[in-house]
C-alpha cells in the first residue's frame, strides 16, 4: 500500500522531518497559492497549510478551491498564535481543523488522527478513474465519466432554446440536472418546477396555463399559471409522462405556437419559456401503448439526457456516502460514524433502487443511529433494511437526547435552534402527511401553509408523499 500523500506548504524543516518520520509522502510548494497550480502524482490524502495573519485571503481563496475540486480530503491549518478571529474565518471557509500550538509534536498528532480517521477516503480514491477531474459540477458531485459527458452535454445545451429530456430513474438528480441547465442558459426568468404527478388530472390545465374568474367552480378569482410564472424562464416538468391527455395536448400546441390560453379565456398570451421535462418511464414504450402523444414525444425529445442509476456508476457511491455522512454529522452535531471494510464492502455491493435520494436518506439514518463503535456489514443491513416508519419512536427518542448533548454555548443562539427548528419541522409534516395519507393540497391546508411551500420543503427534506399512502 502506497505511503498517504500530504500536500503541504510548511515553511519549518523541523516539522517536515517529524511527519515524513510518520512515513508520510510529502509533496511541499512554496505557498497555499501553488497548491491549485500543481499537479499531484495521484490523489492527496491530506492538505496541511502554514499560516499568518496576512495570508487569510489566499487561503481562503485556496480553501474554496479545493473544497470544489476535492471535496472529501481534509485540509489542515497550521497557525501557531494567531487571533480568534482568522481562526473563525478559516473554519468558515471549511477546514477541518485548526492548530494554534507551535509544536511540531501537536502537528504531528492532529495529522495522525485525521488519516485515521479518513475510513472511506483512500478507497473512494482508488475507485476514482477520474482523478484528475473535479468532483463537483454545480449542486452535484461525481467522478464517473458518463456523469462528466451528461454535465457536458448540459453546459453546451444550456445557452440554446432547445427542449431537453431527462431521463432517469427515482432519485437520481434529474432535477438538478434540470436546475444546471437553467442556470447555465443565461435566461433572466426563473426556474419553475410541476410534479405532473402530483396534479390531479382535473385541474393540470389550470395549474400549468391559468384560468379565468369563473371558468370553473371555485374559481373566484382569475390565477396565473406555472408558465406564466415561468415565463423567459425555464419550467421543469417532472414526471412527463404522467401528464393527462388533454393537458399533453394544450402542451403541445404551447410548444408548436408560443402561445397559451388560461382556461375560461379567448385571449391568447404570446410566451417564451424552455420546456425541460423528465421522466422515470420510457415515453418510448408509452407512445407504443397509446399513454402518451407521439407527436409530443417528438417535440420534447430533441435533447436527450440519459442519467445513469447510481449502481452503474459504484465510484460516485464512496464520494456521496462520505459527502452525505461528514455533512449531516456536521448539522446535527455529531461525530461522523466509523466503519469496517466489511461495511463499505456491503455500500458497494448494495444496488441502491432509490439511487442518491435513497443513499442520502440512508446517510441520514446512519448518523442519527450513533453507534459507538465501527459499523460492520451486518450493522448494514440491519440499517438498509429498517423502515423508518415503524422505528420513528426510537428515531426521536435518539434525536432529542442529541438536541440536549450537542448544545455549544460557544455558539450563537440562532446556531443552536437552527437545527432542532429543521428536525420540528420536518417531523411535524411528516406526521401531517401520514395523517392525510400523503395528500399534498390537504395537508398544507391544515398546515396554514400554501401548496408550493409545502413541496419545497418535502424536497428539502427529502420526504416523498408516497411513503404515506395507504
Amino acid at each position: 500500500m502506497e505511503n498517504p500523500l500530504i500536500v503541504c506548504t510548511l515553511r519549518e524543516r523541523r516539522a517536515k522531518t517529524v511527519l515524513e518520520s510518520q512515513g508520510y509522502e510529502l509533496l511541499s510548494v512554496d505557498s497555499a497559492g501553488q497548491i491549485t497550480l500543481t499537479e499531484f502524482p495521484r490523489a492527496p490524502r491530506l492538505f496541511v497549510m502554514q499560516v499568518n495573519a496576512e495570508d487569510l485571503e489566499e487561503v481562503q481563496s485556496v480553501i474554496a478551491s479545493l473544497r470544489n475540486q476535492w471535496p472529501l480530503t481534509d485540509i489542515l491549518i497550521w497557525a501557531p498564535g494567531v487571533e480568534s478571529e482568522l481562526v473563525r474565518a478559516l473554519f468558515q471557509s471549511g477546514v477541518r481543523d485548526v492548530i494554534l500550538s507551535s509544536s511540531e509534536a501537536q502537528l504531528q498528532q492532529v495529522v495522525t488522527e485525521t488519516l485515521e480517521n479518513q475510513q472511506f477516503l483512500p478507497r473512494m480514491h482508488d475507485l476514482s478513474p477520474q482523478r484528475k477531474k473535479g468532483a463537483r459540477f454545480e449542486s452535484m458531485l461525481s467522478r464517473s465519466t458518463a456523469m462528466w459527458d451528461l454535465f457536458e452535454l448540459c453546459t453546451r445545451v444550456a445557452p440554446t432554446d432547445a427542449t431537453v429530456l431527462i431521463v432517469g430513474e427515482t432519485g437520481t438528480g434529474k432535477e438538478l440536472l434540470a436546475r444546471a441547465v437553467h442556470r447555465r442558459s443565461g435566461r433572466p426568468g426563473r426556474f419553475v418546477a410541476a410534479n405532473c404527478a402530483s396534479i390531479p388530472a382535473e385541474l393540470i390545465n389550470s395549474e400549468l396555463f391559468g384560468h379565468e374568474k369563473g371558468a370553473f367552480t371555485g374559481a373566484d378569482r382569475a390565477k396565473r399559471g406555472l408558465v406564466m410564472h415561468a415565463n423567459g424562464g425555464t419550467l421543469f416538468l417532472d414526471e412527463i409522462g404522467d401528464m393527462p391527455p388533454e393537458a399533453q395536448l394544450c402542451l403541445l400546441r404551447m410548444l408548436q405556437e408560443k402561445r397559451i390560453r388560461p382556461v375560461g379565456s379567448q385571449t391568447e398570451v404570446e410566451i417564451d419559456v424552455r420546456i425541460v421535462a423528465a421522466t422515470n418511464v420510457l415515453l418510448d414504450e408509452a407512445v407504443r401503448e397509446g399513454t402518451f402523444r407521439e407527436d409530443l414525444f417528438y417535440r420534447l425529445d430533441v435533447i436527450r439526457v440519459n442519467v445513469p442509476p447510481l449502481r452503474q456508476r459504484p465510484e460516485d457511491i464512496f464520494l456521496l456516502f462520505g459527502h452525505f455522512t461528514k455533512r449531516l454529522a456536521r448539522h446535527y452535531g455529531l461525530e461522523p460514524p466509523i466503519f469496517t471494510d466489511s461495511f463499505l464492502d456491503a455500500l458497494l455491493d448494495y444496488e441502491w433502487p432509490g439511487n442518491v435520494r435513497q443513499l442520502e436518506n440512508f446517510s441520514e439514518r446512519l448518523v442519527l443511529a450513533r453507534f459507538p463503535s465501527a459499523l460492520t456489514a451486518r450493522d448494514f443491513e440491519r440499517l438498509r433494511s429498517t423502515n423508518l416508519a415503524e422505528t420513528g419512536q426510537t428515531l426521536e427518542h435518539k434525536q432529542q437526547a442529541v438536541w440536549r448533548k450537542s448544545v455549544d454555548p460557544s455558539r450563537t443562539l440562532q446556531e443552536n435552534l437552527d437545527p432542532v427548528i429543521e428536525q420540528l419541522e420536518r417531523e411535524y409534516l411528516q406526521a401531517k402527511l401520514k395523517q392525510h395519507a400523503g395528500r399534498v393540497a390537504d395537508t398544507a391546508e391544515e398546515a396554514g401553509i400554501s401548496r408550493r411551500t409545502l413541496l419545497r420543503k418535502m424536497k428539502l427534506y427529502g420526504i416523498e408523499k408516497q411513503d404515506f399512502k395507504g
